[in-house]
């Protein structure tokens, strides 16, 4: 475990307790709301499994993340263009948060089915064939994380272990927890397609509508 100071501490503290409590009172009430989408998965009949609720338990952060990455956009327009005393911390602590999106957001679109694929061939086969080219795909995905994770790993940990820093006036730290981040959403995204698998092996066969991706 790396070494913080008191004031890294108190971050860290307060940051894992603001996300406790954001997953006992706040995440219940939206992850009703991320079941449902365009593409015929949220409906009442629609099972979920464990691995689904967690990746939508982490999807309700995410959602606003990006209303606050506007909101601190705008705070540094304004205290730049109107008080002329730019922050040092807009810029790097948005951009932290994209990446937050950009990684666990792939996790949710995984668990919606929700990436674009190319299902001329896949519509037309038997459902025992689409069930063969699900496997096939699952595997691939899996082997794919299992690439990255092996790999990288090593240096992700020692970017946490050592808790690196951006380098930068505000210098957070970014390399820590964005690198084993990396690893962690990996592993998590070979869990979510392996279970998708799972929860839809006894689906019947559904032709995809060309709509629903518009």
């Amino acid at each position: 475990m790396p070494e913080l100071s008191t004031s890294g501490l108190i971050w860290v503290s307060s940051i894992m307790l603001g996300l406790a409590l954001w997953f006992v009172f706040v995440a219940p009430r939206l992850v009703p709301m991320l079941k449902k989408t365009l593409h015929g998965h949220g409906d009442d009949e629609q099972k979920f499994s464990f691995v689904d609720i967690i990746t939508l338990y982490m999807a309700s952060v995410l959602m606003f993340f990006v209303a606050f990455i506007m909101m601190i956009m705008f705070y540094e327009v304004v205290m730049r263009y109107v008080f002329e005393a730019p922050t040092l911390w807009v810029e790097e602590l948005s951009r932290w948060l994209g990446g937050v999106i950009f990684l666990l957001g792939g996790v949710y679109a995984m668990q919606q089915r929700a990436h674009i694929r190319v299902v001329i061939v896949y519509d037309i086969v038997s459902r025992n064939v689409q069930r063969a080219l699900d496997v096939v795909s699952t595997i691939c995905i899996a082997i794919f994380c299992y690439a990255v994770v092996a790999g990288y790993w090593k240096v992700a940990f020692k970017k946490f272990q050592t808790w690196e820093l951006y380098g930068s006036a505000w210098n957070p730290p970014i390399p820590a927890v964005m690198k084993p981040l990396v690893c962690i959403v990996c592993v998590w995204m070979a869990v979510q397609t392996i279970s998708n698998l799972v929860m839809d092996w006894k689906k019947p066969k559904v032709v995809h509508d060309p709509a629903d991706d518009l």
